[in-house]
This record gives C-alpha cells, sequence and structure tokens, in this order.
C-alpha cells in the first residue's frame, strides 16, 4: 500500500505542541509512508522556525519527507536576504533538487507527485505556475504510466470556493488545471489559506472531460485558525477499507481506487480524527 499525508501550513513560531503530538500518533497509527508539507513551514522565514520544523519533520516515522516552499517561507523584513537569496534558509534545512523551472517529481510507487514552487521572490502572498512551468508538469505527467495516480502539489490553490479567496488563487491556475488535466493528472494538491476542502476542479470549454480534483489541506499545526476551521490534513491511500466519516462521491463510484480523507484535531479528544472521505477515481 501507499499512504500520502498532504499536510501544509505548519507556521512554525505559531505551532501549538499538543497537535503536533496529535499529528505524530497519527502517522504512526495510520502507517502513513509519505509525507507532504506543502508550503507555509514557518511563519517569519527564521533560522529557529525552520530548524524547529526539520526537527518535527524528522520525527514522524514515514520513508519519505518531502516540502515546498511557501509565501512565508521567504523573508518578509530583510529585503536584501528576500531578493539575493529567498530560498537559502528554506533549502539549508530542506533541500530539495527543483530543476532550472522549479520543478521536482516525486517517485512514490503507485503514486507519483510532482511539486511545483510557486512562491516569487516578487510577490508577498500571491504565486503563480509559469508558462515553462506548466508545460514541464505536463510532460512529465504524461511520461507517466497510465494506471500511476498521477498529482501536483503546488502551494497556492488551484481552485477558490469562496469569493473572498479569489485573492489568493494561483496565478495561471487557469492555463495549469487544463494542461494538468489533458496530462493525465488526477489532483492538484494546495494550502495556503487554511480552509480544507476536496472539490472536482470545472473544466473550461475546450478541456478534456476527464475528472481534476482540488486537494485543500488547512493549517496542520498553527493556532492561525481561519474560519472556524479546526488544523486540518489529508490521508491519500488506496481505497480499500470502509469509508470513515461523511462520504463525498460526486463521480457516483462503486469500485474505487483511490480515496482521500480529511482528519481534523478534535480538541476534546486531543487527536485527529476522519470526518470526511472522498472517493477519487
Amino acid at each position: 500500500m501507499s499512504r500520502l499525508l498532504q499536510i501544509s501550513d505548519t507556521h512554525f513560531g505559531t505551532e501549538q505542541p499538543a497537535v503536533a503530538d496529535a499529528l505524530r500518533a497519527l502517522v504512526q497509527a495510520e502507517q502513513v509512508e509519505h509525507v507532504l508539507l506543502a508550503g507555509d513551514i514557518t511563519m517569519r522565514a527564521r533560522r529557529g522556525q525552520f530548524a524547529a520544523a526539520r526537527a518535527f519533520m524528522d520525527s514522524l516515522p514515514v520513508q519519505t519527507r518531502m516540502t515546498l516552499p511557501g509565501n512565508h517561507d521567504i523573508s518578509l523584513w530583510l529585503p536584501w536576504r528576500r531578493f539575493l537569496w529567498p530560498y537559502r534558509l528554506y533549502q539549508q534545512y530542506f533541500p530539495t533538487a527543483f530543476d532550472t523551472d522549479g520543478v521536482i517529481h516525486w517517485d512514490l510507487g503507485p503514486i507519483h507527485l510532482i511539486g511545483v514552487r510557486t512562491t516569487r521572490r516578487y510577490r508577498h502572498i500571491q504565486g503563480e505556475a509559469s508558462p515553462a512551468q506548466i508545460a514541464n508538469v505536463s510532460r512529465r505527467l504524461q511520461a507517466l504510466p497510465d494506471d500511476a495516480l498521477k498529482l501536483v502539489a503546488v502551494h497556492q490553490p488551484a481552485l477558490v470556493i469562496e469569493e473572498e479567496e479569489r485573492k489568493n488563487l494561483l496565478r495561471g491556475a487557469v492555463q495549469a488545471n487544463a494542461s494538468w488535466r489533458a496530462a493525465g493528472a488526477a489532483g492538484v494538491l494546495g494550502g495556503h489559506i487554511h480552509e480544507p476542502y476536496v472539490e472536482l476542479i470545472p473544466p473550461g470549454p475546450q478541456d478534456a472531460p476527464t475528472p481534476l480534483w482540488a486537494l485543500q489541506s488547512g493549517t496542520a499545526l498553527s493556532d492561525r485558525i481561519r474560519d472556524n476551521y479546526p488544523n486540518s490534513v489529508n490521508l491519500i491511500r488506496p481505497a480499500t477499507a470502509a469509508p470513515q466519516g461523511h462520504l463525498h462521491n460526486p463521480l457516483q463510484l462503486r469500485n474505487p481506487q483511490w480515496q482521500v480523507e480529511r482528519w481534523d484535531f478534535d480538541a476534546s479528544l486531543q487527536a485527529f480524527a476522519c470526518v470526511a472521505t472522498t472517493w477519487l477515481r
């Protein structure tokens, strides 16, 4: 089996120790093999915050640890560092072998995850997928086996479901979603807005008819809760067990191959609990 835990927006510097302990317990109980931390690792891109984040990731009993930088992981208050060496501390604590376009491919067996560095030194909050990145990811997706679960990871969301969050939508999302859908991606993993949801990305008029999901994880550990959403993470795994929590099945699948589970932190239990399952394909 292959289990991938999607976490985001840990914002070390504002992390909650009890939630961190609960997340470690979840990883161990569900026998998670791979973890993706999709940006906003730190609150202010400070050395101590990166060090704490690295110590936490190292404490997780998993085979593969993957990270992407978020907008909070580039220094805001030291402009010379931001413009000259924006990823120096990130790469020191989380070495990531991006290619020249800022793209990386992680082979997780039946899951193939392609990460895209969407942060920009010249943007404070917004991210973007450049034409070169979109084409790069599409080529990589097309080269993968047809039976693989093909996923793309970014920091800023590829789909927003509330109008007030439109300002946070990934720049280039329309073009990226169309190209990656045509290349066989099943989903785009994101974070940034601290709102967990798993929803189908509506196709454009010229898009391929295949389904493409937006898999958004909430804030994993931070006390920076928004809109009353609790700390939340996603667990992607083969659909071999009965779904937990609310079943979300808009494709009307009867024999799903893969599912994503939303796990929320329950303060009364001091543990993460599965509240919803979505059958992906």
